[in-house]
């Protein structure tokens, strides 16, 4: 092939000496072309025969391009292309021309890049590099096709050679648009005051956006689960913008039923999906975020700023068997709740100096208190005269008489209970 364009080269330049020639009538004029013509022709010959030797030695270039997303944001896509040129001769190479054109898979074009050329020194590699900044047009592409073209040239004196190239680059895109990843959220939750129907919520929930780019985060739904998976209860979020790499305090507000007071931990279950602009496309992605926690004592639920009164009242009469107490125990209920008296024993005891008797005890029935307002609870004992005389070394009569009521507060159905007591006096030393 280089022999037949040689020859038709000679012959080129022997038809343009002929035509020269044959046009200037001067002798001398034409024989000072003439000989400058075929100078020119001798120089060619030889550029051209050299050229040809050295393309016939000529070590194929290593070419490396790699397309990439180096970053991504609401907006656009930061795609960096690199083209590495490994020259094994032992002269010199030139680049030139290099673009790159990136199509989505429908092969619409979303961007074209000129790749700044250069030379490339003997067995050395030179990298050449763009970068191109893309939107995807509401079009979600996993691939990207570039189409890399350019030349390649040989430099040997005043003659040039170049060679084209074409090569064809995919690259993926899910795994970039994958890095969408769901908020990282805390909670923070204060049971309220009780109810017939049960506890109200309130939250303020902090949620951290770790992408580089903003999200938004609709409405979200929270159930609040026992360690059975019973639902017993519901929180609702409001959505909101989080900003790259920065955290929102969002409030909430819920409520529970009665019966969670009967478990240690609750686990509130928070769905919801995140979504975000990228590269300007739509994209969101789910999220469930399960987040443990504590269930309160009612001893802080119960009357947290009013007490609850326990009044015992015993009227004594003498009868054959002994000293006969009719018992009435009185608890007034501030709350705005039912509460209920569990398991109410009053006691009695007899006081001389630092000894105490033990007189006898018995138990009140058990009931429940409605809220706001107050509940008796009755019972009876009778102690025996044989309890009440005096032991050898004491007195006729005791200095006190001691009664002490001990009993559990709780609300119906839960089993947490708060154990509560009141002490009660009778003062005989009047009367000694």
């Amino acid at each position: 092939m280089f022999y037949k364009q040689k020859y038709i080269y000679m012959i080129k330049i022997i038809f343009i000496l002929n035509i020269i020639q044959n046009m200037l009538c001067d002798p001398m004029k034409k024989r000072i072309i003439t000989f400058l013509l075929v100078v020119w022709t001798i120089i060619n010959l030889v550029a051209g025969t050299l050229l040809f030797v050295d393309i016939q030695i000529l070590k194929a270039p290593e070419i490396t391009a790699t397309i990439n997303v180096a970053e991504i944001n609401e907006e656009e896509a930061v795609i960096l292309a690199s083209i590495s040129v490994s020259n094994p001769n032992s002269f010199g190479l030139s680049t030139k021309n290099f673009e790159v054109v990136i199509t989505v898979p429908s092969g619409d074009e979303i961007a074209r890049v000129l790749v700044e050329g250069g030379s490339i020194p003997p067995n050395k590699i030179k990298t050449f590099t763009a970068t191109a900044y893309v939107g995807f047009k509401n079009k979600s592409p996993k691939l990207l096709s570039s189409r890399i073209t350019g030349d390649i040239g040989i430099n040997i004196g005043f003659i040039q050679k170049t060679i084209p190239i074409a090569m064809n680059i995919i690259t993926s895109v899910d795994e970039v648009i994958e890095k969408l990843a769901a908020p990282a959220i805390s909670i923070q939750i204060e049971f309220g005051e009780l109810t017939q129907k049960g506890m109200n919520l309130t939250g303020i929930i902090e949620a951290y956006n770790p992408n580089k780019f903003d999200i938004i985060i609709g409405n979200i739904s929270g159930e609040i689960e026992t360690n059975t998976g019973k639902i017993v209860g519901n929180l609702k979020i409001q959505g909101g913008i989080l900003e790259s790499e920065k955290s929102l305090k969002i409030k909430s507000t819920g409520e529970v039923f009665l019966e969670v007071l009967n478990f240690k931990n609750l686990t509130i279950n928070i769905n919801g999906r995140a979504g975000a602009r990228i590269a300007g496309i739509n994209e969101s992605i789910p999220f469930l975020v399960k987040i443990k926690i504590g269930v309160p004592d009612i001893s802080k639920l119960l009357s947290p700023d009013t007490p609850t009164d326990i009044i015992i009242k015993g009227d004594y009469k003498l009868t054959l068997e002994g000293l006969k107490d009719d018992l009435i125990l009185e608890i007034n209920n501030p709350n705005k709740i039912d509460i209920e008296a569990r398991d109410i024993l009053v006691s009695f005891f007899l006081i001389n100096g630092e000894e105490k008797k033990f007189l006898g005890e018995t138990r009140l029935e058990e009931g429940i208190v409605k809220a706001k307002s107050v509940g008796q609870f009755k019972g009876q004992i009778i102690i025996p005269y044989s309890k009440l005389l005096p032991e050898t070394g004491e007195h006729l009569l005791p200095d006190e008489m001691l009664t002490i009521v001990r009993a559990n507060l709780s609300i119906p159905g839960i089993s947490q209970t708060i154990w509560v007591g009141v002490n009660g006096y009778l003062d005989f030393r009047l009367l000694k």
